[in-house]
């Protein structure tokens, strides 16, 4: 599936943020991504490889993001919309199948989202650049030479994330009048974790919360370590950098995010 022409990856890539796809807690500022191939993966915070006479910065509190909280998408195909709700629900805790969204949304064509409740976490650039300015990265971690120490890969630290517990979708039908949503099939497939509400205008407007915010986007800087030395550089946000857990660990307690949990990393020795 092409997630990356749906309308809220646009929108989101747009504003420089990539889509996590399967929205999850434990995605923070100075998390570290690494790019082998085609394979995605969360390594860990760069504080846990990199020892510095500085203190790593702190992410500032939670901010409201402007132009994103309460922005609605335009309309997207169903297909793809409730692909897209199932994996955003997942990442609330509603643990909800596809079938179940298919047949709760049986009438709808079209589908927009509104993310609700959305807050801002960062860390500044210069706060991140004076943490690498001196410092000593710990070459003998297996991965971190498998990476670091790698021209095939490439690395990026995160210093964005965009958090929320709520969001609304609108359905429409094929003649693109709102249609209503079977609330009853909706409420019996969902867990407790996550509660609905309509809106004013019925149940073709429909309002799913959870119970703690997740990460569902953030912002990245690519990183260079030669010499001694870090070299950041800006990076176009895009559906290359988006990632996602693996369908069946979503609902572990702490869900590894990977792109492929099947692939064998090469380890230099």
């Amino acid at each position: 599936m092409a997630l990356c022409k749906d309308p809220v990856t646009q929108d989101l890539n747009k504003r420089g943020y990539n889509l996590v796809k399967l929205p999850r807690v434990g995605i923070e500022p100075l998390d570290v991504l690494g790019l082998d191939g085609e394979s995605m993966e969360k390594l860990g915070a760069i504080s846990e490889v990199w020892t510095s006479p500085i203190a790593a910065p702190v992410p500032g509190a939670p901010a409201a993001a402007a132009g994103i909280n309460g922005a609605k998408s335009s309309d997207i195909d169903v297909g793809i919309g409730l692909k897209l709700l199932s994996n955003a629900l997942a990442g609330l805790g509603g643990g909800i199948s596809l079938p179940s969204l298919t047949t709760a949304f049986k009438r709808a064509r079209k589908i927009a989202f509104t993310f609700e409740n959305v807050e801002s976490t960062s860390i500044s650039p210069f706060s991140l650049g004076k943490f690498l300015s001196q410092g000593t990265l710990d070459t003998a971690n297996p991965f971190v030479s498998q990476y670091f120490g790698n021209d095939e890969t490439q690395e990026f630290i995160i210093f964005d994330v965009l958090k929320s517990d709520s969001l609304s979708v609108t359905v429409k039908g094929e003649s693109g009048a709102s249609v209503d949503a079977d609330i009853g099939a909706l409420n019996g497939a969902l867990n407790a974790n996550v509660k609905t509400t309509v809106g004013t205008a019925g149940s073709s407007e429909i309002t799913f919360k959870g119970l703690t915010k997740v990460t569902f986007a953030f912002k990245v800087f690519q990183v260079i370590f030669a010499n001694g030395k870090w070299t950041p550089q800006g990076v176009e946000a895009n559906d290359r950098m988006s990632f996602a857990v693996d369908e069946d660990e979503a609902t572990a307690p702490n869900p590894a995010v990977v792109i492929n949990p099947s692939r064998l990393i090469k380890l230099k020795m």
